[in-house]
This record gives structure tokens, C-alpha cells and sequence, in this order.
């Protein structure tokens, strides 16, 4: 259990730092947080279309990723799956090498979608994207504690939610570095996962 909370949280990091790489060069606009680009979405309509085309296009590509992670996540191992992620990312980091930006940025969101799902069984039932979600279940489990249930249940939800700030924290720090082509360094994060999965012990 404490292996698959480890490796939930620095998958956490990851989704963090992709995240802060996405909203830096997007102006504001997120990779992973469909409820902030839903919202801005909405809110640009009244001023016409041309507003909300990005965010639509960047939330369709999420549910597009939530759709081959499912798949991913119902016929292969979740090793299997953060190498294919890790693959996209690699893509990702090479079109930013190649000055392509905006076309590396949008693989971002359809590989955040997919993570949660690809790797649902290998990280105890706790999103690595979804901090709303986190923030919900640390609340009860504090309650929860205070009740006479499970005194550390609290714990893991706010490494998750840590793990994600300090991921944001230095991407953005990658980001005013060497910008996109940062995406190298989850690429090679996720494949030193796939290799922890694939010992039993871990799976």
C-alpha cells in the first residue's frame, strides 16, 4: 500500500508540473483542471465563440484521453500505460524542440486525461489530476479520524495534493528556464515508473 501511495504522489508531481507548463504557456488556460476551463469557457461566450474555442478544443481533448486511457486501462498493465504516456510526452517535448509549441502543448491534456485512467489500478483508487476530488476525501478522513476511524487515512490525500503543488511549483521554474521542451523531464519520470511496476511487489 505505502509503494502504490508513493507512486500515486509522484505521479501527482507530474500531473503538477505538465499542469504549470500548460497554464504558463496557455496564458492562464489549464491541462489538467477541466473545471477552471469550463468555467472560462462559459464565461468568454457572451463576447462570441472565438473566446471559448481553446478551452473547448483543450476539454475535448482530455475526454478524448479519459477515452484511450479506459482502454489502455482494460486490456494492458499500468506499466504498459505510463510508457505509452510517457511516449506522448516524449512527442510533446520533441515538437517544442522543433519550435512547435503549440502543437506540443495540445498533446498535454489527451495524456493528462488518459493518466487517470491508465493507472487507476496502480495507485489505490486516489486521482493524480483531480485535486478537487483529494481535497474532498481528506476532509472526511479528517473527520473520520476524529470520529475513532483510521488516524493517518488522512495522510495520503495531502501528500497527493503536496506532491501536486510541488510539481506546479517547478514547472513553473522549468517553464522560465527552457520552456516546453521541460516536458522531457516527466517523460522520464513516467518510464522509471513503468519500470517500478513492473516488480510484483509494486503492482
Amino acid at each position: 500500500m505505502i509503494a502504490r501511495v508513493a507512486i500515486a504522489i509522484a505521479l501527482s508531481f507530474m500531473a503538477g508540473f505538465v499542469d504549470a507548463l500548460g497554464f504558463m504557456h496557455l496564458g492562464g488556460y489549464f491541462v489538467s483542471f477541466m473545471s477552471g476551463n469550463s468555467t472560462q469557457m462559459a464565461a468568454a461566450l457572451p463576447d462570441g465563440v472565438a473566446g471559448a474555442l481553446l478551452p473547448a478544443a483543450i476539454i475535448g481533448l482530455f475526454v478524448l484521453g479519459v477515452i484511450v486511457g479506459t482502454l489502455l486501462e482494460q486490456r494492458f498493465s499500468s506499466a504498459f500505460g505510463m510508457l505509452i504516456l510517457a511516449g506522448l510526452l516524449g512527442i510533446a517535448s520533441a515538437l517544442s524542440a522543433m519550435k512547435l509549441d503549440d502543437a506540443a502543448i495540445m498533446v498535454t491534456p489527451l495524456v493528462m486525461g488518459a493518466m487517470n485512467m491508465v493507472l487507476r489500478s496502480g495507485q489505490g483508487g486516489m486521482a493524480v489530476t483531480y485535486m478537487t476530488g483529494n481535497l474532498v476525501k481528506l476532509g472526511q478522513m479528517i473527520v473520520a479520524a476524529f470520529q475513532g476511524g483510521g488516524s493517518w487515512g488522512w495522510l495520503p490525500y495531502l501528500l497527493l495534493w503536496l506532491g501536486m503543488v510541488a510539481g506546479v511549483f517547478c514547472g513553473v521554474i522549468a517553464y522560465g528556464e527552457i520552456g516546453l521542451v521541460a516536458l522531457w523531464l516527466p517523460t522520464i519520470g513516467l518510464i522509471g515508473l513503468a519500470l517500478l511496476r513492473t516488480i510484483p511487489s509494486l503492482r
